[in-house]
C-alpha cells in the first residue's frame, strides 16, 4: 500500500509543477507526459482488480483502443498531439494512475495536490505582478499599452487550463483544512485554497469562474451555513478588498479582461463550434474520429460562419471534455467519461469541499479541453470518491502495457531534447550541426510525432537553399497534425522553386483539408494569374474574399484586379 500511495503523491506533486525551459522544446507538455508514463508503468507492475471503478476506466480503455485501431491516424492517435499528448498512451496511463488514485490512503493524496497546487498557484499570482524567471511574459500578455491583458498561465502553459486545475486545488485545499488532524497541514490546506482562489481571480478565465460560481453554490447547500456576523463581516471585508483591487493600478489588467468580455461576449465562438463539432461526431458516432486527430479533420467540417468570423483562428479541440470525448471516441468513449464523472459525483455525496470542486471542474470543463494535468486532478477526485481496498492478487497481465508507456517516455523525451538541441543550433546559425541533430533525434521518433512542420520552417529561415528542409515539408503534407497548414507550408516550397504544378497540387490538398480557409484560396489565384487561367483565379480569388471580407486589402486587390482584366475587351 505505501507504494501504492507513494507513485500517487508523487505525481501530483511533480506532474503540475514540471516545466524545463531550456532542455526540451514543448518544455511545458513534455516533462509532464514522459513523468504520467514512467510512473503508470510502475503502477502497472502493481496492478490489483478493484470493483465498479475498474469497470468503467476498462470500458474507457476499450473505448480508446477500438478508437485508436479505427482512426483516421493511428500513429497521432497513439502519442497525441504536440500541444498536450493527449493521446492513447497517456490516457491509458491517466486510468492506471486512477485506480492507483482508488487504493491509496485519501489523506496523502490530499496533502500532494494541496502542497504541489499552493506552489503552482503561488506561482501564477508572482506572474500576474510581473516576476517569472521561468516563462516568457509575452507569451502570456495579449494586447499592448494601457490595456494589456495578463493572463498567468503558470504551470501548465496556458492560462484556462491553469485556472480549472486551480479549482481543484482550492476545494482540495479546503477540505485539508477542514479534516486534517495535524495542524500544520490544515494550515498548508487553508493557505493553497487562499492562494488558489486569488489566482483564480487574477487569471481570469471565464469558464473557470463559472465553474467557481457553481461549485459554492454546491457547497452553500451542502452545509448550509449559519450567517453569522462574523460570517457576514468576513464576506463584506473580501468584497471591499476585491473591489479596491479591482480599481486600483495593479488591477488594470483585470479591467482589461473585463473590457475583453464585453467585446466577446460569445467566448470566441463557442457555440458555432460546437455545432460544427457535433455536426462531424455524426459522421462516425459509433467509434470517432480517433484521439487527437481533431485539429486535422476538423478544418473539414468547419461551417463558412465560423471561418468568416475567425478566419485566422486554429481550432485544436472542441473546447469541451464531453464532446472531445464523442468526436475522438464516438458514444461509447462519451458514455464512459460521463459513467465516471456520475459515479464520482454519486460518491462524494459526504464530502461537499470534493464534491463542490468535482462540480466546479466540470463546469469549467464545458468551454476547455483536457490536458494532462487537468485531467489527472479530474480523474484523482472521482478516485477519491470511488476509493476501493485492494484484496485482489497482484497481476501482471499488463506487463506489456507497462513496457510500451516506457518505450513512449523514452522517445518523446529523446525527441523533444534533440529538437530543443536543434531549435538553438539553428537560431545561433549552426546549420549544418542543428541538421545533424534533428537527423539523431528521427532515430528514435515514433511515427505520429509531428516536428517536421516546424523544422521545415525553421530550417528554411536559417538557410533556404538546405536541401533537408524541403524534405521535411513534404514529410510534413504526409502526416502532419495540421494537415492543412503542411500542405499550404510545402506549396510556398514548391512556389520558391518556380514548380508551379506542384504548388497547384499542395494548394488544392490544402483545400481538400480545410475547403473553408481563405489562404490556400487566395495563394492559389496568384499561382493561376501567373499560368495564364485568368477565369480559374478569379473564381479562387473571389472565394477567399468572400470567407475573409474583412481581410487585408492584398486579397481584395488580386480579385478587383482580376475582375477588371475580364471586363476589358
Amino acid at each position: 500500500m505505501r507504494a501504492v500511495s507513494t507513485l500517487a503523491a508523487v505525481t501530483l506533486v511533480t506532474v503540475p509543477l514540471l516545466l524545463l525551459p531550456g532542455l526540451v522544446f514543448y518544455y511545458d507538455v513534455t516533462p509532464k507526459v514522459v513523468t504520467l508514463l514512467v510512473v503508470a508503468a510502475a503502477a502497472a507492475a502493481l496492478y490489483r482488480p478493484l470493483g465498479r471503478l475498474d469497470w468503467l476506466l476498462g470500458l474507457q480503455a476499450v473505448s480508446l483502443a477500438v478508437a485508436t485501431a479505427f482512426s483516421l491516424d493511428p500513429a497521432l492517435s497513439v502519442v497525441g498531439s504536440n500541444w498536450r499528448r493527449m493521446g492513447l498512451a497517456a490516457q491509458i496511463a491517466l486510468l492506471l494512475l486512477t485506480h492507483v488514485a482508488a487504493r491509496a490512503p485519501a489523506s496523502r493524496l490530499l496533502r500532494a495536490i494541496a502542497a504541489s497546487g499552493g506552489l503552482a498557484a503561488a506561482y501564477g499570482i508572482a506572474q500576474y505582478f510581473g516576476w517569472d524567471p521561468l516563462v516568457p511574459r509575452e507569451s502570456y500578455h495579449v494586447g499592448e499599452g494601457f490595456w494589456t491583458i495578463v493572463r498567468p498561465p503558470g504551470t501548465l502553459g496556458h492560462a484556462g487550463y491553469f485556472a480549472v486545475y486551480l479549482l481543484h486545488v482550492a476545494s482540495v485545499g479546503l477540505a485539508v483544512a477542514s479534516a486534517e488532524e495535524d495542524r500544520r497541514w490544515r494550515r498548508v490546506g487553508a493557505a493553497a485554497a487562499v492562494l488558489a482562489l486569488a489566482a483564480v481571480a487574477l487569471n481570469g478565465t471565464r469558464a473557470a469562474l463559472l465553474g467557481l460560481a457553481a461549485g459554492l453554490a454546491v457547497l452553500m447547500v451542502a452545509r448550509r451555513p449559519r450567517l453569522t456576523v462574523r460570517r457576514l463581516a468576513v464576506g463584506v471585508g473580501v468584497v471591499a478588498a476585491v473591489v479596491v483591487f479591482y480599481f486600483s493600478p495593479v488591477g488594470l489588467p483585470l479591467r482589461a479582461r473585463t473590457r475583453w468580455f464585453r467585446e466577446d461576449p460569445g467566448g470566441g465562438g463557442r457555440l458555432a463550434l460546437w455545432s460544427d463539432t457535433l455536426r462531424m461526431a455524426a459522421r462516425r458516432w459509433p467509434i470517432g474520429f480517433g484521439p487527437e486527430t481533431y485539429s486535422s479533420q476538423f478544418p473539414r467540417f468547419e461551417s463558412e460562419e465560423l471561418a468568416r468570423r475567425f478566419p485566422e483562428r486554429y481550432f485544436e479541440s472542441p473546447h469541451n471534455i464531453f464532446l472531445d470525448a464523442l468526436v475522438s471516441q464516438g458514444v461509447t468513449g462519451l458514455a464512459a467519461l460521463a459513467a465516471l464523472a456520475g459515479l464520482g459525483l454519486w460518491r462524494l455525496r459526504g464530502s461537499p469541499f470534493l464534491l463542490a470542486g468535482l462540480v466546479a471542474s466540470l463546469v469549467a470543463n464545458q468551454f476547455v479541453a483536457f490536458t494532462i494535468p487537468t485531467a489527472l486532478l479530474f480523474y484523482t477526485t472521482v478516485a477519491l470518491g470511488a476509493a476501493e481496498p485492494g484484496p485482489g492478487r497482484r497481476r501482471w497481465m499488463l506487463a506489456p502495457v507497462a513496457a510500451a508507456l516506457l518505450a513512449v517516455a523514452v522517445s518523446l523525451a529523446w525527441t523533444d531534447f534533440w529538437l530543443e538541441r536543434t531549435r538553438v543550433s539553428l537560431a545561433a546559425g549552426r546549420i549544418d550541426q542543428g541538421a545533424g541533430q534533428y537527423r539523431r533525434l528521427r532515430q528514435l521518433a515514433l511515427p505520429g510525432v509531428d516536428t517536421d512542420l516546424w523544422y521545415s520552417r525553421a530550417l528554411y529561415a536559417a538557410f533556404a537553399g538546405h536541401p533537408e528542409a524541403l524534405q521535411a515539408a513534404e514529410r510534413a503534407a504526409a502526416r502532419s497534425e495540421q494537415r492543412s497548414n503542411a500542405w499550404y507550408n510545402l506549396a510556398g516550397f514548391y512556389a520558391a522553386r518556380n514548380d508551379f504544378p506542384r504548388t497547384e497540387e499542395s494548394l488544392r490538398a490544402a483545400m481538400h483539408w480545410a475547403p473553408r480557409w481563405y489562404k490556400p484560396r487566395w495563394m492559389l489565384a496568384q499561382v493561376l494569374e501567373q499560368a495564364g487561367r485568368t477565369a480559374e483565379a478569379e473564381v479562387q480569388a473571389r472565394r477567399a474574399v468572400e470567407l475573409y471580407p474583412d481581410g487585408p486589402p492584398e486579397i481584395r486587390n488580386i480579385f478587383d484586379r482580376l475582375r477588371a482584366r475580364r471586363s476589358v475587351p
